[in-house]
């Protein structure tokens, strides 16, 4: 009878553990929203294409996350500088355009609109960067359960593919849609701290 028991519980416990790891895969998106939503540290290098009604340009862009605080470098085919953009909670966000001039503003995309003309998201773009939606954000999923699609205050997103870097499933390219704006997004490293 105790071997039946115990046998019993085993079983039951396995087929538990199994159900688990079978809704979950390790390594598949859902495992690895909560690690993404908690990565806070890190850096990308990458290529932007920004398309507007009156504009259209190649970039390099390299980002630096650091929890609340941020840092995007935005230089053209030659390297020069096009603009560096920063904020370190709780000051404003400070740009500094080519020219060298510093601007300070409470919104990023505001000021980056009133500079540029460009439509940059840069608040939202340091979740969806990651492939994370917003909690409001409607999003369709890929076979593997990662985010393919979302849609988020008039911007429409869809994800060119992913990464694996350490561990972690990254998008590599990234296209966003916005009225008269698009940007395209080519990822060539990722480095998280």
């Amino acid at each position: 009878m105790r071997i039946l028991l115990l046998l019993t519980v085993s079983l039951l416990w396995l087929s538990g553990c199994a159900y688990q790891n079978s809704s979950a895969p390790q390594g598949s998106w859902q495992a690895q929203k909560n690690t993404l939503e908690q990565l806070e540290q890190w850096q990308l290098t990458a290529r932007l294409g920004i398309i507007t009604k009156d504009d259209r340009g190649s970039l390099s862009l390299f980002w630096r996350q650091n929890h609340a605080n941020y840092r995007m470098n935005l230089t053209n085919v030659v390297g020069k500088r096009v603009f560096d953009i920063s904020q370190t909670p709780p000051l404003a966000v400070t740009l500094i355009d080519s020219d060298g001039k510093t601007h300070n503003a409470e919104n990023a995309r505001d000021l980056v609109y009133s500079l540029t003309g460009w439509d940059l998201p840069v608040e939202q773009l340091s979740y969806w960067i990651k492939g994370l939606p917003g909690k409001a954000d409607s999003v369709t999923y890929d076979d593997n359960g990662r985010p393919k699609t979302i849609q988020s205050h008039g911007w429409q997103l869809r994800y060119a593919g992913y990464t694996q870097i350490n561990g972690l499933w990254l998008p590599s390219g990234l296209e966003l849609n916005h009225e008269n704006t698009t940007l395209k997004l080519a990822i060539s490293e990722w480095e998280l701290n």
